[in-house]
């Protein structure tokens, strides 16, 4: 088993980045084999250096004016650009982080000269390449988790929407229309306005399904969905609530009879020829309607009674459409007082 001298040593060594123990005078104390090979000098030659002798006359100028300063009264420079000079004389682009450490280092003989030194600079020297290879390594990085950050969010927007949509149609589900009555009759509440239902649903859409099969049947459902979601207005809610069956809401009617006006425009501008193939299928609609008196603030409970007995009174009065339904425009009227 090896001890922490021996660790540190190794790893000290090892180390891509080039290091250097100074004494504040700048005096070389010791160095890793990183900084020997980058300066082309050994051991006996580095050690005892000043760390000023490996910097060009203007590296030199600068370190001395702005690295010391900061150094004497920080404690440390994070980041200098400076140019190291090998023995053989070329210049080595890299970066200085230099910091000074009071107490011991850790470092097993940090002085090679047996002399007991109270302070230290610690200088990390990173090579230009290496950094830049680092940084380009980092953004990529960076990149590949904005990446799948973006489709994770992709993915849940996803699963959100499909939790809230109907499959075939791609309209709201029953879920979606929910919240969304919910949300109208609390606003509905909270200015005296009024919210209406329309429930639709298509006439002899078992024949269709039976004559011409389920294929063709989802056609006819697509070519509802799409008309009615083209003939509301933009702060309505077309849903598919069930099979056949479609409900849109209706927030914020400044009166009772605004429903009857915004149903007529919707089914006048409702297209029933529907092309399947080589076929063309008049499709017709029974619409019921329900509407609130104008709205109060209520309690949770209280709304959610409420959106119960508006659907029940728009499909009840839908179903009391059925028997005339032989108009794309035949509707009744149930109000809630």
């Amino acid at each position: 088993m090896t001890d922490g001298t021996v660790d540190y040593r190794q790893i000290f060594d090892a180390a891509p980045a080039g290091y250097l123990l100074t004494r504040p005078d700048g005096t070389i104390v010791d160095a890793n084999r990183t900084m020997y090979e980058w300066t082309g000098r050994g051991q006996e030659a580095l050690l005892g250096l000043n760390l000023l002798s490996l910097l060009p006359a203007g590296d030199r100028i600068m370190f001395l004016t702005h690295a010391i300063p900061a150094i004497e009264s920080n404690g440390s420079v994070k980041e200098l650009a400076v140019e190291i000079l090998a023995a053989n004389g070329e210049r080595l682009p890299v970066l200085l982080a230099v910091s000074r450490t009071r107490k011991s280092t850790g470092v097993p003989t940090p002085d090679a000269f047996g002399t007991a030194a109270p302070e230290l600079n610690v200088v990390v020297v990173f090579g230009v390449h290496e950094r830049r290879l680092y940084e380009r390594e980092l953004a990529a990085t960076l990149r590949r988790l904005e990446e799948s950050e973006l489709e994770r969010a992709k993915l849940l927007e996803e699963a959100r929407h499909q939790a809230t949509h109907d499959a075939l149609t791609h309209l709201p589900n029953r879920t979606l229309l929910s919240s969304r009555l919910d949300e109208a009759l609390e606003r509905a509440g909270n200015h005296g306005l009024h919210v209406g239902l329309l429930f639709c649903d298509i006439n002899r859409f078992k024949d269709i399904n039976d004559t011409y099969g389920h294929a063709v049947g989802d056609e006819v459902l697509g070519h509802v969905a799409g008309r009615l979601a083209g003939a509301a207005r933009g702060i309505d809610t077309v849903a598919r609530y069930s099979g056949d069956e479609f409900v849109i809401l209706l927030p914020a009617l400044e009166s009772p009879e605004e429903i009857a006006v915004i149903a007529s425009r919707i089914m006048n501008s409702f297209d029933p020829e529907c092309i399947v193939g080589e076929s063309q299928l008049q499709v017709e609609l029974a619409v019921g309607q329900a509407v609130t008196a104008a709205m109060r603030p209520m309690l949770p409970e209280a709304r959610e009674e409420l959106a119960r007995q508006l659907l029940m009174e728009a499909d009840a009065d839908m179903y009391r459409s059925k028997p005339r339904a032989g108009s794309k425009l035949e509707t009744s009227h149930a109000m809630r007082g």
